[in-house]
C-alpha cells in the first residue's frame, strides 16, 4: 500500500490541488490544520482576536468552566445581570464568531471540491488546532477524528485537534483534545480510543510525548496519554504534525514515527516556514518499508530524502543534493 501524507495544510488549497494531481497511491491521509485563518479579510482577523481576547479578560473571574461564545450569549440574553460595555463587546463577538464559522465552512466546501476534482484515491482527514470540528463541515464524510476504517489488511484510527487555545478560531466549534490532570491523575481520551482500537496505523495531530514534539527553547509538548499507549502496544505506523519544527523519522521497536512538518505556509515565532513537506510511505506485509520526503515548491514535486525502513534501524536509501532537510537532522 502506498500513502500520501501531508499535516498542517494552512489554507495551502492551490498547493493541495498539485500534489493531488501529480501524485499516485492507494490513499491519501491528511491530519491537521486543514485551515489557517478563519476570514478572508485581515482586518476581521484582528477585530475577532481582539475580540475574543477581550472576552477571556472579561471572564478571568469566573469560577465555572464557561466558553467565550456561551458567556457572550448569557451576556446577551440577560443584558440587564451586565455591565454595558460587556454586552457590547458579546453582541460584536457573537457577531464575528458567526462570520468565521461560515467562511470556515465555505472553505472545507472548497476542499471538498478539490479533492472529488483531483484525487485519484481515497481520502481521510483530521481536524486540527485551527480547525472547527469536520462534523459541522462539507468533509464530514472523510473525518477521521475518534474514528477508525479498515484497507489492504491494515486498521487506520485517528485523534484530532491539540490542547491548546488557537487565537482567531471559534473555540466553541473545534474539537476537544480530552487530556488533563486531576486529582493527581491524568485522563487521556485519546489513549483510551487507541487502547480499544488497536490500530496498525495511528493518525494524529498532535503528536506522543517525546516522539517528534519537541519545540526549540521550549522541549516535549506531546500527549502523555498517546505516549502511554504506545509504550504498551506496537503500530506499524505512527503519523503526526502540528510542530512543525521536529521535522523526522524515528523507529522504535517494529513502529514507524513520522512527522514531514507543515505543508501550507505559516508564520510563526521562530519566522517565517514556507513549507511544501509531505511524505510518501509504502508500507508491505503490514510494517513501514519505505518512506520518501517529497516537497512541493515552484508548482514542481521535488524528491528530497528515501528512507529504508525495513530492517532493525532506519537507512538513508537516496538524498538529493539540493535538498534543504539534511539527512543527519532528518532521520534520528
Amino acid at each position: 500500500m502506498r500513502i500520501i501524507y501531508l499535516t498542517d495544510i494552512h489554507d495551502g488549497l492551490r498547493g493541495l490541488k498539485e500534489v493531488l494531481i501529480g501524485t499516485e497511491c492507494d490513499l491519501y491521509l491528511f491530519s491537521g490544520d486543514i485551515i489557517y485563518k478563519a476570514f478572508f479579510n485581515p482586518e476581521r482577523i484582528i477585530e475577532f482576536v481582539t475580540l475574543q481576547e477581550d472576552m477571556y479578560r472579561i471572564m478571568d473571574d469566573i469560577k465555572e468552566e464557561i466558553n467565550p461564545y456561551d458567556y457572550a450569549t448569557r451576556a446577551v440574553r440577560f443584558p440587564e445581570k451586565y455591565q454595558p460595555n460587556v454586552v457590547e463587546k458579546s453582541q460584536d463577538y457573537r457577531r464575528l464568531f458567526h462570520q468565521a464559522a461560515k467562511t470556515m465552512k465555505e472553505k472545507y466546501e472548497l476542499i471538498e471540491i478539490i479533492i472529488q476534482k483531483y484525487a485519484k484515491a481515497p481520502v481521510w482527514l483530521l481536524p486540527g488546532n485551527y480547525d472547527i470540528d469536520l462534523q459541522y463541515s462539507a468533509l464530514y464524510e472523510r473525518d477521521l477524528h475518534r474514528k477508525t476504517f479498515d484497507m489492504g489488511g491494515l486498521k487506520f484510527a485517528g485523534y484530532g485537534g491539540a490542547p491548546v487555545i488557537t487565537s482567531g478560531i471559534p473555540e466553541k466549534l473545534a474539537v476537544k483534545f480530552h487530556e488533563y490532570n486531576r486529582n493527581g491523575k491524568n485522563y487521556s481520551e485519546p489513549e483510551d480510543f487507541f487502547k480499544e482500537e488497536n490500530p496498525d496505523v495511528v493518525v494524529i495531530h498532535n503528536p506522543a510525548y517525546g516522539f517528534l514534539d519537541k519545540i526549540p527553547s521550549f522541549g516535549n509538548v506531546g500527549s502523555q496519554g498517546i505516549r502511554r499507549y504506545l509504550d504498551d502496544y506496537s503500530p506499524a505506523l505512527v503519523v503526526s504534525g502540528h510542530v512543525h519544527e521536529d521535522q523526522g523519522i524515528i523507529k522504535k521497536g517494529k513502529t514507524v514515527f513520522l512527522n514531514p512538518s507543515n505543508f501550507g505556509p505559516v508564520d510563526s515565532v521562530f519566522g517565517f516556514q514556507p513549507g511544501g513537506f509531505f511524505s510518501e510511505i509504502e508500507i508491505e506485509n503490514n510494517l513501514v518499508k519505505n518512506v520518501k520526503l517529497n516537497r512541493l515548491s515552484d508548482h514542481s514535486i521535488r524528491h528530497l530524502l528515501e528512507v529504508d525502513c525495513s530492517g532493525d534501524k532506519l537507512e538513508l536509501v537516496h538524498a538529493s543534493s539540493d535538498s534543504e532537510v539534511p539527512a543527519e537532522d532528518f532521520i534520528r
